[in-house]
């Protein structure tokens, strides 16, 4: 797993609060962190939707973007598209943090 694909995912297990081994086989790449947090994200939407409402609130995703997706997605393709949307604010995250270490 590259360095900021690593950091990305340590971000995501933190704040959907994870076992540090739940995200370990997503080390090849972007798509596989996507299709395993989309399983974790749908499994929550049933199961927790407060646990995941407070990561998304840890995340800082976009209430709008949120409301978007969960209004004109389609029911089976509600978790892919907040995945993508996490993983998209969590690099976000990663890339500021390191322009702000190599200045």
């Amino acid at each position: 797993m590259s360095l900021p694909l690593n950091t990305c995912a340590a971000l995501i297990t933190k704040h959907f609060q994870l076992p540090d081994e739940e995200l370990e086989h997503c080390q090849s790449s972007e798509k596989e962190l996507e299709q395993a947090l989309s399983a974790i994200i749908n499994n929550l939407l049933n199961q927790d939707l407060a646990r995941l409402m407070n990561a998304f609130y840890k995340i800082d995703l976009n209430e709008i973007v949120f409301k978007r997706i969960i209004t004109s997605e389609a029911p089976d393709q509600i978790g892919l598209a907040l995945a993508k949307e996490v993983i998209k604010r969590e690099w976000q995250k990663v890339k500021t943090r390191e322009r702000h270490r190599s200045n």
